[in-house]
């Protein structure tokens, strides 16, 4: 019999899938971060650390935007290109934060702590990737 909708099972994975990204994103590194003494960071704010660090973050920013909507109109057909940009747009303004901090972070903690949420955040990429490629 043809199933239509979503593939039983769906809805419990994507909500465990959800639950362990925000663990792996969110959670985790707070942890870390009061564990080791690092300086708290605000949520949705911008964490610059200097004018440099501003410049290569808003450049990062930009170039992603442009880099997605030629994607959008160049590979309309590839539907996991654009959520491949955004993943490594995330992972290199989490890498340039991370050298940012080693070079002028008065607070050493900082970049280990942002190491940490760089190497969660690439497992948590991986695990949406490897889901929505069974799932598709």
């Amino acid at each position: 019999m043809l199933n239509y909708g979503m593939p039983p099972g769906f809805w419990t994975e994507l909500t465990l899938l959800l639950a362990i990204t925000i663990l792996l994103v969110g959670i985790i590194p707070a942890i870390f971060r009061y564990g080791m003494k690092a300086d708290k960071k605000k949520w949705f704010s911008y964490n610059h650390i200097n004018r440099l660090h501003k410049k290569i973050d808003w450049t990062l920013r930009i170039l992603a935007i442009i880099s997605m909507l030629v994607s959008a109109i160049l590979f309309y057909r590839e539907p996991f290109l654009i959520p491949l940009i955004l993943a490594i747009l995330g992972l290199s303004q989490i890498s340039t934060q991370a050298y940012i901090e080693w070079r002028f972070s008065e607070n050493r903690k900082n970049y280990q702590v942002s190491l940490i949420q760089l190497a969660l955040t690439f497992i948590a990429y991986a695990g949406v990737f490897y889901w929505l490629r069974h799932f598709m």
